[in-house]
């Protein structure tokens, strides 16, 4: 008899793949399979993994060898750095931050090529990456969807363009990315790829819960969602859905339930709180991402319509960024600057206490309720956390009492004293 598995394969004798806990589901593997024998099928947290038809599998092994998890790829600590925004303020107020995503998409438009981005697919609203060859269909890419998007067969979709001769600029998050480059095996000079600081992906299945509990309060599905819309301003953006009768629901950061579950890390991938591919791990040629705390670096680039921190970490994301500076303002900074204000492309987020209660609940309790019930503590957990928060303090006070460099070695058995001086 066949042994079951949880982590890596699902039974004795299949290709290895991620472990449970860091599968990104990247779709590397799925794409790679010569005989189509890994399908992507969401978990009961309602994300996306591959599961092996053991039948259909013939043990050559191309998934494991494309996945990202397997073999990470090295950090770029050294980035050349921009803050920027382009120049159509109009472009700025329908993107995430300073609109250029856009602006790097269209110099690859011009000269005939595709550009891979995310959409949320209608009637559904269901994240997935699509090819755009026009400005119009670039226009549905812009601004976060706040959900991990589907790729489907994108990856299959840019090698046959590259093998065509064709430009191709792929953007998506670091895990897609490193997936992408791990699924091609090999650099190719008409390839241009676009990944963002992530924070982390939500769950699809929670989105989907979001969008029934908007339908059922609207008495209809919105036909369309904008998770960073500038209504009120850049930071303090807002949700907006809209509905077949052209009225809106708007609420800002603050308040939808959605967004508060999101910022709060409790509806994450459980990968991302463990990301192997931060630090421009990737491979990615240029990095975009909010520029927070673009007022205190460069004041003349905050008007709180959106500013971007851009990193160029390769010679063909310099060669991009060029292309399209006429479009553009920029002032070139840090990258401690950038990171300042936007961690998350040094570090992952935690995994917050109430993450298993919120994913536990949000399909029997309404997304509010969900999140009150994460986010709250008995007396008896708040009394576990500050034992726990005294007992950190208290060590670490006893360390630095008790700790002395003499010579360069530590020690940890004599409080600090001077050294006498040698008669």
């Amino acid at each position: 008899m066949k042994s079951k598995k949880q982590d890596g394969q699902t039974q004795k004798g299949l290709p290895r793949l991620a472990d449970r806990r860091d599968c990104t589901g990247c779709s590397a593997c799925f794409a790679a399979c010569p005989r189509n024998a890994i399908a992507m099928k969401a978990d009961v947290e309602g994300f996306l993994r591959p599961v092996i038809n053991a039948a259909q599998c013939v043990r050559c092994g191309a998934c494991s060898r494309v996945c990202p998890v397997l073999a990470p790829g090295t950090p770029s600590l050294a980035p050349t750095c921009f803050a920027a925004r382009s120049k159509d303020l109009d472009l700025r107020l329908t993107s995430s931050s300073g609109g250029l995503f856009t602006e790097l998409s269209r110099t690859v438009l011009t000269e005939g090529g595709l550009v891979f981005g995310v959409v949320l697919e209608k009637p559904a609203l269901t994240a997935i990456h699509v090819a755009a060859e026009t400005e119009e269909a670039l226009a549905a890419m812009r601004g976060s969807k706040y959900v991990q998007s589907d790729p489907r067969h994108t990856f299959r979709q840019v090698r046959d363009a590259l093998r065509a001769g064709r430009r191709v600029l792929y953007s998506g998050t670091p895990c897609q990315i490193a997936g992408l480059h791990r699924f091609l095996g090999k650099a190719d000079a008409n390839l241009l790829t676009v990944e963002l600081i992530c924070h982390g992906v939500p769950s699809p299945a929670v989105f989907d819960a979001f969008k029934a509990e908007l339908a059922a309060e609207h008495g209809s599905a919105p036909t369309s969602i904008a998770a960073r819309n500038k209504f009120y301003s850049w930071r303090r953006f807002s949700l907006v859905s809209t509905y077949a009768d052209t009225s809106e629901n708007r609420e800002d950061l603050y308040t939808n339930r959605y967004i508060r579950a999101f910022l709060a890390d409790l509806c994450l991938r459980p990968s991302c709180y463990r990301c192997r591919a931060r630090e421009g791990r990737s491979g990615a040629d240029i990095t975009l991402a909010d520029f927070w705390g673009i007022e205190k670096v460069c004041p003349a680039l905050d008007d709180d319509r959106g500013t971007s921190a851009v990193l160029l970490h390769t010679e063909a994301g310099r060669r991009a960024w060029a292309a399209c500076a006429d479009g553009v303002e920029s002032v070139p900074v840090t990258l401690e600057q950038v990171t300042a204000g936007n961690g998350a492309y040094l570090r992952p987020p935690s995994e917050p206490f109430g993450r298993k209660r919120y994913m536990a609940h949000f399909r029997d309790y309404p997304l509010a309720a969900a999140l009150d019930l994460a986010t709250h503590r008995t007396w008896y957990e708040r009394l576990v956390r500050h034992g726990r928060n005294a007992a950190r303090r208290l060590i670490a006070s006893c360390r630095k009492r008790l700790t002395t460099t003499r010579g360069g070695v530590s020690s940890y058995l004599y409080p600090c004293r001077p050294l006498p001086f040698p008669t």
